[in-house]
């Protein structure tokens, strides 16, 4: 489970933004384009542009790239464009043409899914299951990720010509993951199956809205949080479930006066101490040392009345204020489901998974 809490631009718990922005990628039939490009925002805003293009890349290699391993071209180059403009649209036009795909779901059940602790894979290169005709792509994964990746790469350039020197999407962090999932589509069966697509005007338009500031500081979060919490991530490990509580002041209406009480840390977080979970997101870390920001225990601290004046009339997004919809799009509750029952919700069938014990909950995008 993720160790910390954090809260994103617009104060959405960060792990539950990433697991959303996943699901609402991955399965199109329940999730238009705009959504994705909402959650896809929300990291950019908040500064968060590696991370996203990391999972973005992770998602492209566990679901599309059996589909299509060209596009790993396309998504390099739009990094490289992303790199020198630092616009949004280079990570849209990746948004809206994987969005568009259908998802193979082999590699990531077989990569994440399985508890392989009974299967007998060593190094003995009489148990290379790459030898296999034709190969058995569970005993193939868990045999490549007890390598090393240098060792990964030299199994691929044994079987196929490669010239390292122009490798590509050398900024995507876990390259062992990569070349498990290059090598394994080289030796399964495999068809190209693709939708190019383009961003169209009306995805301009909305893209647009995204950067448009609200009316009114205080209205940010009824104006700008456009979507809700998916209900299925209940089915990744969130820091939710750690089941953290803070003691916060809560005002009693009867006695008239503040009384201390325990509420969970991502009720906390959002109504009672929103600057203090903030503090570690980019956009709101860069903020904080402009305005010489401090904190004495949870709370916020300025150097003078000016600052925090200046601040909050920026910044002063209230969320304690708003109304129950918008808090709730973030704070609503969340149940801890199986991967198998996450997955069947979108009508996609984990095969591989088939008269085993329910995974709960996954490890997917740290």
């Amino acid at each position: 489970m993720n160790n910390s809490l954090q809260l994103t631009y617009l104060l959405y718990n960060l792990d539950e933004v990433k697991y959303s922005f996943m699901l609402s990628m991955l399965f199109q039939k329940k999730h238009t384009i705009n959504e994705s490009l909402f959650w896809a925002f929300e990291l950019y805003k908040s500064k968060y542009e590696e991370c996203l293009w990391n999972i973005i890349t992770q998602l492209y290699y566990d679901f599309y790239y059996l589909k299509n391993i060209s596009f790993e071209k396309t998504i390099n180059k739009e990094y490289k464009a992303w790199k020198s403009t630092n616009g949004f649209q280079h990570i849209a036009k990746i948004v809206k043409e994987l969005h568009k795909q259908r998802v193979s779901t082999t590699i990531f059940q077989h990569y994440y899914c399985n508890d392989n602790d009974n299967d007998n894979v060593n190094d003995n290169v009489n148990d290379n299951p790459l030898t296999q005709t034709p190969i058995d792509i569970n005993q193939t994964l868990e045999y490549l990720k007890s390598k090393t990746l240098d060792e990964i790469k030299q199994l691929y350039k044994e079987r196929f010509r490669f010239n390292m020197k122009k490798d590509i999407c050398l900024f995507y962090t876990n390259q062992k993951h990569r070349w498990i999932v290059k090598l394994t589509a080289k030796l399964i069966k495999r068809k190209t199956m693709w939708i190019k697509t383009k961003l169209t005007e009306q995805n301009t338009v909305f893209i647009c809205s995204l950067h448009e500031p609200a009316s009114k500081p205080y209205k940010t979060l009824k104006e700008k949080r456009l979507y809700e919490i998916n209900d299925n991530i209940g089915a990744f490990p969130l820091y939710r479930f750690n089941e953290e509580t803070d003691v916060v002041s809560i005002w009693d209406s009867k006695l008239k006066k503040y009384l201390p009480d325990d509420v969970s840390k991502e009720v906390s977080a959002y109504l009672y101490n929103w600057e203090y979970y903030v503090r570690n997101t980019p956009f709101w870390k860069e903020l904080f040392k402009t305005y010489n920001v401090t904190f004495k225990k949870k709370q916020i601290s300025f150097p003078n009345n000016d600052m925090l004046d200046k601040f909050y009339d920026n910044y002063g997004f209230e969320p304690d204020e708003q109304s129950k919809e918008t808090q709730m799009k973030s704070i609503k509750p969340i149940q801890k489901i199986t991967i198998q029952d996450c997955f069947r919700y979108y009508e996609v069938d984990l095969q591989s998974l088939h008269n085993k014990p329910p995974v709960l909950p996954i490890q997917y995008i740290v």
